[in-house]
């Protein structure tokens, strides 16, 4: 499902300048199982300094933890609508993204990229994560929605996953959980991020609309969504906010919300994204925010593939 091999080949990643493969660990040490879910570029410095982007400073991450305040976000988190018992339960459910259920084979593989994607979003104290693709239809929300998931089977994180193609939201269809009639409201103020919020089971809130924003290329360069963020992380204080965002490549939507990420990770289709296409996403991100790196989803590849352990 989720592979790299055929990408670094493609882009020349992981080689050093004779062409022969780089290792990241010790000469002569094999790359882990969850290095082919992830590759990680080297990271990039970019030009602005993210403020009030979800990265948190010590003392800030202090006072969100403080009994008080955490009580609070106790509370709203518990009123927010049960939409489901919990992940698990969606898969009864035949129009359910199957990368939500812990037991198929996507699911492992999410886990490994959980994993990777802990280790350097902790590091940094990054939390809003944007994923995207280059053009719709590669993958972006299966993943997007997977790794919100496995993060959330953690027991002491709580994540927020929503829907950010305002054009064409699909995220509550695609999970067969109804959609609450307030997405544009809340997108422009005038509603606060709960009252389009459902739970599923403890760990996972959701907002995801069932019909377009009006006017959301507008919308989104004004300061309505990050107003809408820091509301959200007042009131549910989630330890990562994942957001599905429209392609990159395709209308404006997804560019003018890159000033509201600590960092972005890219979903390619290994049957028809090309190093072009990537190569573009990466220049619309320079300067920008960070990449966390490329995920190759429908790779063809059919190496190095390996059953789901449990």
């Amino acid at each position: 499902m989720v592979n790299t091999r055929i990408l670094e080949e493609r882009l020349g990643w992981g080689r050093s300048p004779d062409g022969t493969a780089r290792s990241a660990g010790a000469p002569g040490q094999q790359d882990t199982e969850a290095e082919n879910v992830l590759h990680l570029p080297e990271m990039r410095s970019i030009a602005h300094d993210p403020l009030l982007q979800g990265r948190v400073s010590a003392s800030t991450r202090s006072v969100a933890r403080h009994p008080a305040q955490r009580g609070t976000a106790e509370e709203a988190w518990q009123a927010l609508p049960l939409a489901a018992a919990g992940v698990e339960h969606l898969r009864a459910r035949r129009g359910a993204l199957h990368a939500m259920d812990r037991n198929s084979i996507a699911a492992a593989e999410l886990d490994k990229l959980r994993t990777q994607l802990l280790q350097v979003t902790k590091a940094r104290r990054w939390r809003r994560i944007g994923v995207t693709a280059p053009q719709r239809g590669s993958g972006a929300t299966f993943v997007a929605a997977g790794l919100a998931a496995s993060v959330a089977r953690i027991a002491d994180m709580r994540v927020a996953l929503l829907d950010m193609d305002l054009d064409a939201p699909s995220l509550a269809a695609r999970l067969e959980v109804p959609a609450p009639p307030h997405f544009a409201d809340v997108m422009t103020g005038l509603q606060p991020p709960t009252a389009q919020m459902q739970r599923l089971g403890d760990n996972l809130a959701v907002m995801s609309g069932g019909s377009a924003v009006p006017n959301a290329a507008e919308l989104v360069l004004g300061n309505t969504i990050d107003t809408m963020l820091q509301d959200m992380n007042s009131l549910l204080a989630p330890d990562m906010i994942v957001l599905d965002l429209p392609p990159l490549l395709e209308g404006g939507i997804a560019r003018a919300l890159l000033p509201h990420l600590d960092t972005v990770l890219l979903v390619a289709d290994g049957t028809r994204n090309t190093a072009r296409d990537i190569s573009e996403c990466e220049q619309l991100l320079e300067g920008q925010v960070p990449l966390l790196g490329v995920v190759l989803n429908k790779s063809e590849d059919k190496a190095g593939i390996r059953p789901a352990r449990r």
